[in-house]
């Protein structure tokens, strides 16, 4: 069982195993966002060298997202079968592997089959079976958990582009898609020492219970609809200004290392910002908190439409980071909120095709919108526009309701 006992020791109220799993869940939910930022970082040096164009490259993570896609409601249901320790290891060796491979590279007969194996390993490691793994051994605090569990990613993550920007101007991309993989073979270890088979099972399934199947979620509800169609919009500008970000500040005249800083302060106030929407989510709703942060994003977009001097920017990335992270947090928050966590990593494996069938679909209209314009602005434009356009669901879904 993955409850606690009342005599287990505990540690500010929760089981020293939740606090384990905590770190794991950083960890992995780092990696899955690091390598958006990477692929960002390296993505021109890595086509300047074989003259392709940003369209390729986006077909690339496309194709990598659309495997990523057909596999993710099976890592949430592996997670709620057999626990986090399988799924969450698996994806940080193949991701490694995958790296590693990169490395190597010649073609995009090499490249674009290499990144749609990478598409699985994408899916096992990252928020599915990281949430339910924190929500489910967290007993008291699962709001305040989860925005720590997303607001540590950004702690890490704010250091990845200048760690990354560090090692391509010493050792070229190759040498850097090398180390990253390394980095994420030695994680699939650290996880499958440090979890234990069970961690993160549903608690039916914990107890011996009957079959654990997609078929048992709440199919009929439209309340789950309307959190996966936000949740789309929302990833379409959130992943999509990620990836182009640095690359849209470079074009505009910025030195790598200027856009990366711009970059790490957006990740760094996560940190922040994904702790204070878990604690207002505990406060409030976790429903209120997400309208109040779509609405930050929308106010926030409009900024990127024109270009700024670097304070501004950086003192925009202030802002734009506390919303952003509060709205990955909030996912799992929301549908725990409305639907119970017993079915939480079927759940989020659900709302995750959604949010990476957008992240697919927003990378390539944006890349095909700059090879076309060869500008970001009419790119920003229009996530304005999807972000007024989310505001709409969540705001329907704020009338009051139970689990189901």
């Amino acid at each position: 069982m993955n409850a606690p006992t009342a005599s287990s020791r505990t540690l500010l109220g929760e089981a020293p195993r939740a606090w384990i799993a905590l770190a794991i869940g950083v960890l992995a939910v780092t990696a899955h966002s690091a390598t958006s930022i990477v692929f960002s970082i390296l993505m021109k040096p890595m086509l300047a060298e074989f003259d392709w164009g940003r369209t390729d490259f986006a077909s690339a993570l496309t194709m990598r997202m659309l495997v990523m896609v057909a596999v993710i409601p099976f890592a949430g249901l592996l997670t709620d079968r057999m626990g986090a320790r399988l799924v969450l290891s698996a994806g940080a060796l193949i991701i490694g592997t995958g790296m590693l491979a990169l490395s190597e590279v010649e073609t995009k007969l090499e490249f674009f089959p290499l990144m749609a194996l990478m598409g699985p390993g994408q899916a096992c490691l990252g928020t599915v079976a990281a949430s339910a793994l924190v929500l489910r051994l967290f007993r008291r605090r699962q709001a305040i958990a989860i925005g720590v569990l997303n607001g540590g990613d950004n702690v890490i993550n704010g250091m990845v582009p200048l760690a990354t920007t560090s090692l391509l101007a010493g050792f070229g991309w190759r040498w850097t898609f090398g180390a990253v993989g390394f980095a994420y073979v030695l994680l699939g270890g650290l996880v499958a020492w440090a979890l234990r088979a069970g961690d993160g099972v549903t608690e039916e399934r914990a107890a011996g219970g009957g079959r654990v199947g997609l078929g048992s979620l709440p199919w009929r509800d439209t309340r789950l609809w309307l959190v996966c169609g936000a949740y789309a919009l929302i990833y379409a500008f959130i992943t999509s200004q990620q990836l182009h970000f640095h690359a849209s500040q470079t074009d505009a005249g910025r030195s790598p290392a200027e856009a990366s800083s711009i970059l790490s302060i957006q990740l760094l106030v996560g940190a922040v910002g994904a702790p204070l929407f878990g604690w207002l989510a505990e406060k409030t709703t976790a429903r209120f908190a997400l309208l109040l942060a779509v609405a930050a994003l929308a106010a926030a977009s409009v900024f990127l439409w024109s270009p700024h001097e670097y304070w501004s920017f950086a003192t925009w990335a202030v802002a734009y980071g506390l919303a952003n992270s509060g709205v990955v947090a909030l996912l799992a928050l929301v549908l725990a909120e409305l639907f119970g966590a017993a079915r939480i990593g079927r759940l989020m494996g659900v709302a995750m095709v959604f949010c990476m069938s957008a992240t697919m679909l927003g990378n390539l209209y944006s890349a095909a919108m700059f090879d076309r314009f060869h500008t970001y602005a009419p790119v920003w434009q229009t996530f304005t526009a999807l972000m007024v356009l989310a505001l709409v669901p969540v705001a329907l879904l704020q009338r009051g309701t139970r689990p189901a």
